[in-house]
């Protein structure tokens, strides 16, 4: 598979809730756009690697508590490096530029899925995501597993989305033609085996 492009995808409202208060809070967490569309940003496909390759732990710039308040950056190594448990879906048809792919054609257009590692320095990213984004907090590397599972293996675990109480507009609103089942129930599970003699201090965030 060729990897030419990549996007990252908040792909609910509980990971949008759930991503926003790790910045801004439980109070201020979801942005009004969080019901209306799918929040995303634009990545890198160039550091995208398959499972068991290494990873260094990045550096950048990390805010340090001051007793005085003010907002210092260091240089140090990443202090929260974070993994995070997601899907990743390979798309193998392509989309001409400028052309609306249809709500009901997007079986068409996703050939698979594959467990993907999407590794964060909170830290660095803190720091530099105001106002454009994820930039190094999130370009060091994303592991993605070596077997890629087709979307046609997934139908047995077909099941409705979470219901969404925000009237969407036209072109993002499902109807019986395109199906309400186009969710999939899948269980994951992820193993930590601290390095003998390390503390391993652990935030989980569902």
């Amino acid at each position: 598979m060729d990897i030419g492009d990549y996007t990252d995808f908040c792909v609910g409202i509980n990971h949008a809730f759930a991503v926003g208060s790790m910045f801004r809070g439980a109070e201020n967490a979801l942005q009004p756009n969080c019901r209306h569309l799918l929040v995303a940003y634009h990545g890198r496909a160039s550091s995208v690697v398959v499972s068991k390759t290494p990873i260094r732990r990045p550096s950048g710039q990390i805010l340090t508590h001051s007793d005085t308040g003010d907002k210092v950056p260091t240089f140090s190594p990443s202090r929260r490096l974070d993994i995070e448990l997601e899907l990743g879906a390979f798309i193998c048809k392509a989309s001409p530029i400028g052309q609306l792919a249809a709500l009901g054609e997007t079986s068409q257009y996703i050939f698979g899925y594959v467990l993907m590692n999407d590794w964060s320095a909170c830290d660095i990213q803190v720091w530099e995501y105001v106002p454009l984004g994820p930039f190094n907090a999130k370009n060091f590397s994303t592991t993605i597993s070596l077997w890629i599972v087709l979307l046609d293996a997934l139908e047995p675990f077909s099941v409705s989305g979470i219901p969404n109480e925000t009237e969407l507009l036209p072109y993002l609103r499902e109807t019986p033609a395109t199906g309400q089942t186009n969710q999939h129930d899948i269980q994951l599970m992820v193993t930590l085996i601290a390095p003998e003699g390390a503390e391993l201090s652990l935030h989980v965030v569902p």
